[in-house]
């Protein structure tokens, strides 16, 4: 997978996932998702990113950061603000487990 190739189906399902009806914000909406892709690999596998390929939890722990991530972009707010969502983390110890399955770790 080339995080940072992102084709028009996986842009729609991020912006449906945000109820952003247009095409605004596609240049921020991009380096959201490439963010989200690198930061969830790099806490679970860095050099096999064909681990990634079709892999529809990986999807959706994309989708959950990079909304987490636009939605609290801003420096500074007066509304509160909220840590990433604990099932972003469950989606990466599951992928974590995943990995450590496929690559014949007997403890995964």
């Amino acid at each position: 997978m080339d995080f940072t190739k992102i084709d028009p189906d996986f842009m729609s399902l991020v912006r449906n996932s945000l109820r952003i009806d247009d095409s605004t914000d596609t240049d921020i909406l991009t380096k959201i998702i490439i963010a989200a892709r690198k930061n969830i690999a790099g806490q679970i596998e860095e050099d096999d990113l064909s681990f990634y390929d079709n892999n529809e939890e990986f999807d959706y722990a994309v989708v959950l950061l990079a909304g987490h991530l636009y939605t609290n972009r801003a420096a500074t707010s007066t509304t509160q603000l909220y840590e990433v969502p604990i099932a972003l983390e469950n989606l990466i110890l599951s992928l974590k487990e995943q990995w450590l399955l496929k690559n014949g770790d007997p403890d995964g």
